[in-house]
């Protein structure tokens, strides 16, 4: 049997149907359905085997969320799905959500992220590391993307308040995120320099890194979190956030959404390759992604005490080194480093509060 993976585009655009084969023909079966009544006839009836669906959203008569909604009521539910869309809305990604649908491309298409895609959900196991682009970021860059992250704030930041929750945390992530990168580029054996744009912008994606949480059910979230264990729907946040941040397809923005993506998607990774979702290890997480990590894990527990000094500091960074597989050394030393900055970044930060 062929290891060929077949694919089902369904799209009434004859034009779109064939850039989209022209894109994937090189490395997958393509099957061309150009109505979801043949689509969903042939899904249903499973006269042939289809190991993903690229679904476009609004099509005549049967558009892609009604085909969804009757591939779920007959019980079909394991076969993967990318929604093709030209309305790139966080709408669309929460109602994907619903029907465990994690994955969209958008009009114009971008084979990369197409490709990407794929290989996220059929395990294509010869993905590249995510290696960031050099870019040289003009002042429009600056000045849009940073406009961008003012409205992605402003929905974040209405998500956690009708949960009756503060911004306090991703604000600290991203805070840490900065220390550390100015930590880590004024090392002289550091090869990578950054700028003070790249750093500010990098340190704002990590403020993004849990948004995908807007669309799962408060019970998951809540379970997750009391428990400290994550079920199959609390570890789609990963990906939905991903997706949310992906919307955003401006030349303009590409650097950030490429970090801010990333983050949000391998944040529970793990040095040793036991994370999820996709079980990278080492080197094949971005390092930004590796510091937004073990900002989270620092503060979740450093923020709960009551007194911010060098001991507490010092009694958190060991609990998290007990588990050794979580974080590298270096990254570890790195933090270590920082101690200071640190330390003192929660005085100020809580003494604002407490004002």
């Amino acid at each position: 049997m062929s290891n060929i993976k077949r694919l089902m585009i369904v799209d009434d655009s004859e034009i779109d149907r064939n850039i989209l084969k022209n894109i994937l023909c090189a490395d997958f079966e393509i099957i061309e359905i150009e109505n979801g009544y043949t689509a969903l006839e042939q899904i249903l009836s499973q006269k042939q085997r289809i190991d993903a669906l690229l679904l476009d959203i609004s099509m005549p008569v049967l558009d892609g969320f009604t085909v969804l909604e009757l591939m779920k009521s007959n019980g079909i539910e394991n076969l993967p799905v990318i929604l093709i869309t030209a309305e790139a809305t966080t709408e669309n990604v929460l109602r994907g959500a619903k029907y465990g649908v994690s994955h969209f491309i958008s009009k114009p298409f971008e084979p990369d992220i197409i490709l990407g895609r794929l290989r996220t959900m059929l395990d294509i196991t010869d993905e590249p590391k995510v290696i960031v682009p050099e870019y040289t970021l003009t002042e429009t860059d600056i000045y849009e993307t940073n406009m961008y992250i003012s409205k992605l704030k402003l929905i974040y930041r209405g998500y956690l308040k009708n949960h009756d929750k503060t911004d306090e945390i991703p604000e600290r992530v991203s805070g840490i995120t900065e220390i550390l990168l100015n930590r880590r580029c004024s090392d002289p054996d550091t090869s990578e320099k950054l700028s003070v744009d790249q750093i500010s912008l990098i340190s704002a994606a990590a403020y993004f890194y849990d948004i995908g949480i807007m669309a799962l059910p408060d019970e998951v979230i809540e379970q997750s979190t009391q428990k400290n264990e994550f079920s199959p729907t609390y570890e789609t946040h990963t990906s939905i956030g991903a997706e949310i941040i992906w919307l955003n397809h401006s030349p303009t923005c590409r650097y950030f959404v490429k970090i801010c993506a990333d983050m949000c998607m391998h944040h529970h990774e793990r040095n040793d390759g036991n994370g999820f979702p996709h079980q990278l290890k080492g080197e094949d997480i971005s390092v930004y992604t590796q510091i937004c990590a073990l900002a989270v894990a620092f503060d979740r527990i450093f923020s709960k005490r009551n007194d911010f000094t060098e001991y507490q500091f010092d009694f958190v960074i060991n609990e998290l080194s007990i588990d050794t597989g979580r974080f590298s050394n270096d990254l570890m030393e790195l933090f270590v480093d920082c101690k200071k900055q640190i330390v003192s970044y929660y005085k100020k930060f809580f003494g604002q509060f407490k004002l």
